[in-house]
């Protein structure tokens, strides 16, 4: 579930100004299920999830387990308001998506124009995310095949990988999240210390 204020600027004629939040559900596969273009976030959401819950309902289909959403996943005393206007999906957790935590994490660099954003998103992702292994395989097979038809002599696999380009990866290959206990690891190695001292 996303909410965002930039679709709402692009409104215009009799619409526009009449809706400041566009909110979004979408499944495991992207696709979007329902959105709504409310003036504030509230009512019209509520309305929306109880909508939602009733399509379930209705098709005989099992509701999800875990939604990921922008904002408002925690709370230190009770249940969030998310969790509240989700009650007809009593068993439903509310997590924060990983684009956002990457987000909140880079914080220190000031916005997305700072010269180091990149870099560091990238770093953040590495340790967040990772290929499934037997997808890159049948990749580089295939790659080294491509090569050795084009005259190249017999490839190591770290050969290979230098060859392979993040748009093949994303294209042939699934990447999955490698877990809590790996990810806050790599983080503290790969973010925070470089030979032993704190980068700054």
């Amino acid at each position: 579930m996303d909410s965002t204020k930039k679709i709402t600027k692009k409104l215009a004629g009799t619409a526009k100004g009449t809706g400041l939040w566009l909110t979004s559900v979408g499944n495991e596969f992207g696709q979007v299920l329902i959105s709504v273009l409310t003036a504030q976030e509230g009512a019209g959401l509520d309305r929306m999830v109880d909508g939602l819950v009733r399509r379930y309902q209705e098709a005989g289909v099992d509701p999800p387990a875990v939604l990921y959403v922008d904002c408002g996943c925690c709370t230190d005393v009770g249940e969030t308001k998310l969790k509240a206007r989700f009650r007809g999906w009593p068993e439903l957790t509310v997590k924060l998506d990983i684009w956002h935590f990457m987000r909140r994490i880079a914080v220190g660099c000031t916005t997305d124009a700072h010269q180091l954003y990149p870099i560091f998103m990238s770093r953040i992702s590495a340790c967040i995310f990772e290929w499934d292994a037997a997808d890159v395989s049948l990749l580089r097979q295939t790659k080294r095949a491509l090569l050795m038809s084009q005259g190249w002599p017999a490839l190591t696999d770290a050969d290979v990988n230098k060859h392979l380009t993040r748009e093949e990866l994303a294209l042939h290959c699934r990447r999955r999240t490698r877990g809590e206990e790996t990810t806050i690891l790599l983080h503290c190695k790969k973010l925070l210390l470089k030979n032993g001292q704190i980068l700054r």
